[in-house]
């Protein structure tokens, strides 16, 4: 009887392992659909006023083509960058766009607190079982938002929604806005059959003098419809070619980030301007060197961030 209980166990166990294993492959493939050459649409749209006289703005919409790549994959960690297609007046050009660092069961996020400061937050291994952090970074890698959530695949579809979250305010509205100072948010991504969807479920917040309160709901959908035939667009080529010559020193950028995070026993913070320069800007200077081919030693990428760290 005994031996047939054993032989039970490590039945069951074996069985769960191959579950497992078997779920894990479809997080990954998921998380890899998301690179190719899309034409994307960005909707926002404010839907409900939550304070005393606050009026809804106006609907949000923009369109462009982006080339998404697989900065890097480890297996437990995929790191996708999105390159922004845009019409100059000379022919395409190609903008550095946001990135997306994918890693399994990591135990630690960032809780954005306002004035460009995030809290890294520890979480333990039952919370994380199973579970994905997408970290999203701002054009020159620094830190947006990072939060945990699952990948459920059921029928044909393929759905990671996240956890709660604080960020900063968006590129669409940080130039233009000062009345609110985060956003709280839940993620959703959706594997389509033409490409995926990113669902945003936002609320800002206004948090000054120790008051909080938020200002209205707002609710995002961006499409991601893949384009088959890439070369038929010249501004795809263009962005290929921009990857292959910045693609190390992001990576060394991304690396130096992602230390300063792992390392941090208490918030990260960075001024927004040193000496009339923006972080951007300074990294912007070693990436065109980078794109005519010269080496960006790591110590050069480090003074920079040091620079701005507080």
């Amino acid at each position: 009887m005994k031996t047939f209980l054993t032989f039970a166990s490590t039945v069951i166990t074996c069985i769960f392992a191959i579950a497992d294993s078997q779920k894990f492959s479809q997080d990954r493939a998921a998380i890899l659909a998301m690179s190719g050459a899309f034409e994307v649409e960005f909707n926002f749209e404010e839907i409900v006023s939550l304070a005393e006289g606050y009026e809804l703005k106006k609907p949000y919409f923009a369109d462009a083509y982006e080339l998404v790549k697989v900065a890097e994959d480890t297996g437990k960690s995929i790191s996708l960058q999105h390159l922004l297609v845009v019409d100059g007046k000379n022919g395409p050009v190609v903008i550095k766009h946001w990135g997306q660092i994918w890693k399994y069961e990591d135990h630690r996020t960032l809780h954005y607190e306002g004035g460009n400061t995030w809290l890294p937050v520890t979480h333990t291994n039952a919370e994380v079982e199973g579970t994905w952090t997408q970290f999203v970074t701002q054009v020159d890698e620094s830190p947006r938002y990072k939060a945990f959530g699952s990948w459920v695949h059921a029928a044909n579809t393929s759905i990671w929604t996240s956890r709660l979250s604080t960020r900063p305010l968006p590129r669409r509205e940080y130039t233009k806005r000062n009345d609110y100072d985060l956003l709280m948010a839940t993620n959703r991504h959706v594997i389509t059959p033409e490409g995926w969807v990113h669902q945003q479920e936002n609320r800002k917040l206004v948090s000054r003098k120790g008051k909080r309160k938020f200002l209205c709901m707002e609710t995002g959908l961006n499409h991601y419809r893949r384009v088959s035939d890439e070369t038929s667009k010249e501004g795809f080529k263009l962005a290929e070619e921009k990857w292959d010559q910045t693609r190390a020193f992001w990576g060394q950028v991304r690396s130096c980030w992602n230390k300063v995070i792992a390392d941090a026993d208490k918030p990260v913070r960075y001024a927004l301007m040193v000496n009339g320069n923006r972080l951007m800007s300074e990294m912007n200077v070693l990436a065109r060197k980078a794109e005519k081919g010269e080496a960006i030693e790591r110590v050069a990428i480090r003074d920079v961030l040091t620079k701005f760290l507080r």
